[in-house]
């Protein structure tokens, strides 16, 4: 017997009783998310055009942030074949539509829009665009061996020293490595509170999974920075994804402290020769030739 949408999310409270605010709203989008494919014709996630409407930057700005995540997150579920065929088309790990066009895309996050530029797009069109990202940004392999020590009995984690900067700041901190990552992720709160990163009034956030746990983060462009045991230093502008709540969110259960998670596209720009001292349980760097 076919279950409606209600009879499911009520079974979800049965089987894990109280629910905590966010996960209270998402068990909200899912039955919204139900009910819809359940009135819809059953080739409606065959569209071959992109059926949802941009709102404007002031109505973005008016929203609860919990409502500007469901606004993308909806505009996704409804066009996820078109979005699909579109990051394919032009070879893109992230697009952003307006008016049902592909207005901008990049081939990596180097390629991201900074925040100057978004808000441009924004006056320019006068909507604010839907942003799409590739299931690709998002793949990664936990890998729970060495340098920073984790929540296991007598493992460490693999570390990079690095420098963010941004926003004429600079940070020098520790990233964990993890080249089962294609890009980089970070604790949003340590890159504010530092001044690399601002937060404005029409800033873009969204939600995605790790672990199959959700957490909600905001695109920023910053400068990141290696330097080798001779001194050389290279620097690559790329854009992190900032996870907002690090704290409570998935990129921590392996290691509560850590704040950072340097995946293997910058090291890919960069080409440093890492050697993973195993006894020392240290990383040393160096730079063989000149970038090209």
């Amino acid at each position: 017997m076919t279950m409606t949408a209600e009879t499911l999310v009520e079974k979800v409270r049965e089987e894990f009783g109280t629910l905590d605010e966010r996960n209270e709203q998402l068990l909200g989008l899912f039955e919204k998310i139900l009910k819809r494919a359940n009135e819809a014709p059953a080739t409606q996630s065959f569209r071959e055009n992109f059926v949802s409407r941009n709102i404007t930057p002031e109505e973005y700005e008016a929203l609860a942030r919990v409502e500007r995540r469901r606004y993308q997150d909806e505009a996704e579920e409804l066009n996820r074949r078109w979005v699909e065929n579109q990051l394919i088309s032009f070879g893109a790990k992230w697009i952003m539509v307006v008016e049902g066009r592909v207005v901008k895309h990049g081939a990596t996050l180097d390629d991201y829009s900074d925040d100057e530029d978004f808000l441009a797009l924004c006056e320019k069109t006068g909507k604010y665009p839907f942003v799409f990202f590739s299931p690709e940004v998002f793949a990664i392999e936990e890998n729970s061996t060495s340098w920073h020590t984790t929540k296991y009995a007598g493992d460490t984690y693999p570390t990079l020293a690095i420098a963010i900067s941004g926003n004429n700041n600079r940070l020098e901190t520790e990233a964990e490595l993890d080249t089962g990552a294609v890009d980089c992720y970070c604790d949003l709160e340590l890159l504010t509170t530092n001044g690399i990163t601002k937060i404005h009034a029409k800033s873009f956030e969204k939600t995605s999974k790790h672990l199959s746990r959700p957490f909600v983060y905001l695109p920023k462009q910053v400068s990141l920075e290696l330097v080798d045991k001779f001194g050389v230093s290279r620097q690559w502008q790329t854009t992190l994804l900032c996870v907002d709540d690090w704290r409570n969110s998935p990129f921590i259960a392996i290691n509560p402290k850590r704040t950072f998670l340097f995946g293997r596209n910058v090291l890919f720009k960069l080409r440093p020769r890492l050697i993973l001292d195993f006894d020392a349980r240290c990383t040393e760097v160096e730079f063989k030739k000149a970038v090209v």
